[in-house]
């Protein structure tokens, strides 16, 4: 017989889990059997349908468990299956989803794609300069220089420093009198107050 010692108290683990079950049910200790057989035939039937669907919930909740760890283990090879059942079971669903792949899922015929040939795309036009560029203010302080520029495409206005860029120009320098923009082998002066020539 097995005996345990826990904090001073021998008992055996048939009587200490009699003595943690009574205490859940709010007793000092289990039943009797001369308190059972007073019970109601009715009480019985109960007490014992209850034991039993325990017992039931607690042999399928162990089952699935088994069955769930064992469908991660790899078939032992006198199965004469080499590869891990998840493997062949993932294979298994790749191959019938195969159609699904090969068809367009939101296409309303579901034909096979057929890849067109791509067409060349034609090459890009050469960028000519805009030379209507207008310049309406310069700012220069503390090594900055900045020069605000009028053009086609931004008539607004904008504020450009030296090496910056406005339609394909790059600011060269920039002086109180005008700025200079260069671009593709070309140069432009654009004094302040008229249109660049």
């Amino acid at each position: 017989m097995v005996q345990l010692r826990l904090a001073g108290m021998t008992a055996s683990p048939r009587q200490l889990a009699a003595s943690r079950l009574a205490a859940m049910l709010g007793r000092t200790d289990l039943p009797g059997r001369s308190e059972l057989a007073a019970l109601r035939p009715a009480t019985c039937v109960l007490i014992v349908g209850f034991a039993v669907w325990i017992g039931l919930v607690g042999v399928i909740t162990l089952s699935a468990v088994i069955s769930l760890e064992l469908s991660t283990v790899t078939a032992p090879t006198w199965f004469g299956k080499s590869m891990p059942v998840a493997k062949a079971s993932d294979a298994r669903a790749a191959a019938a989803f195969e159609n699904i792949i090969q068809r367009p899922l939101f296409s309303r015929n579901r034909q096979v794609f057929v890849a067109t040939e791509p067409t060349s795309a034609p090459p890009p036009p050469v960028a000519t300069l805009d030379s209507g560029i207008t310049l309406k203010g310069v700012f220069m302080s503390d090594g900055v220089a900045k020069a605000f520029l009028i053009t086609t495409q931004s008539p607004v206005g904008v504020w450009v420093e030296v090496n910056g860029q406005i339609e394909g120009w790059r600011v060269a320098a920039v002086t109180p009198e005008q700025v200079v923009l260069e671009g593709q082998g070309e140069k432009l002066t654009v004094p302040l107050h008229a249109s660049g020539r």
